[in-house]
Order: C-alpha cells, then sequence, then structure tokens
C-alpha cells in the first residue's frame, strides 16, 4: 500500500511525528485516545491497535516507511499482524495437528479429523487477516498526515 503525498520527505516525517504524537490524542479523538501507539525510528513507522484493557492478541499493525516519492513523499508499507501472533498461531497449529494425529492414530474417523482441521485452518486465516475496520481508521489517519496545509 502505498499513500502519495506533495509533501517532502521531512515535512511527511514532521507532520507524522506531530499527528501521531501521544498528547495530541488525550482526550481529542474516540478511536486513537483508547487504541492508538505509534512509532517512528527514521524513516521505519508503525502503528498499532492496543486497547487500555490489555493485550489484544491478534490485532492490526501497520509497518511502513516515509519515503521519497518523485517530487513528494509517501507513506508506504503493509498491514500485519504483530510478530507474537504468527508465533502463537504456528503454536497452535502444532498443537491442535498433534492432538488431531492422536485422535486418528486411535481409531476416529479420518474424515471426521479432516473436518476439524479444515476449521481450525480456516479460523487461524481469519485471526491471522488484519481486520477491514482498523485499516480504514488507519488509512483515514494517513490520508490526513498527507494532506497540504
Amino acid at each position: 500500500m502505498k499513500i502519495k503525498s506533495g509533501l517532502t520527505c521531512e515535512e511527511l516525517v514532521r507532520r507524522w511525528d506531530e499527528r501521531t504524537s501521544p498528547q495530541r490524542f488525550a482526550g481529542g479523538d474516540e478511536f486513537f485516545d483508547s487504541v492508538f501507539i505509534a512509532e517512528r525510528s527514521g524513516e521505519k513507522i508503525k502503528i498499532a491497535y492496543k486497547p487500555r484493557s490489555g493485550p489484544d492478541l491478534f490485532s492490526t499493525v501497520f509497518r511502513g516507511r516515509l519515503v521519497k516519492d518523485g517530487e513528494g513523499s509517501a507513506i508506504s508499507g503493509l498491514f500485519t499482524k504483530a510478530g507474537v501472533d504468527y508465533i502463537l498461531a504456528c503454536v497452535l497449529a502444532v498443537v491442535f495437528f498433534a492432538v488431531m494425529k492422536a485422535v486418528r492414530d486411535r481409531g476416529a474417523d479420518i474424515a471426521v479429523v479432516y473436518a476439524c482441521c479444515a476449521v481450525f485452518a480456516l479460523v487461524m486465516i481469519l485471526f491471522l487477516i488484519p481486520k477491514r475496520s482498523f485499516r480504514k481508521k488507519y488509512l483515514e489517519l494517513f490520508e490526513d498526515i498527507v494532506q497540504k496545509g
């Protein structure tokens, strides 16, 4: 995903820092007040959903860069999940498939075992797809940042 801007790269970095400052959201934005964490290290950026109530497994994360793009600049990156979410999904998959193998080895109907595996795989895929509602909110923020003025 790439959102282009007519701003210089330096101006885009300044606007990113200003717009994602925690002080800006202290009571100013209902969505970002409760779930917003942004980081920038050089040109690398990250924004994540983190509710006040505690960690949220399988939350949407944007990882990207603020880059020079022709005469202007751009926010470039992709929507993912946290690294720990992928590790957790792999561990759960190994445990689940080991249990299913043991169930199959004890004489369970193979069709039932395969159906359980298919359902588990589908659920894990759905958990690992970034949520549309958060992607939309992040994109609204990015559009605001890249606008001149």
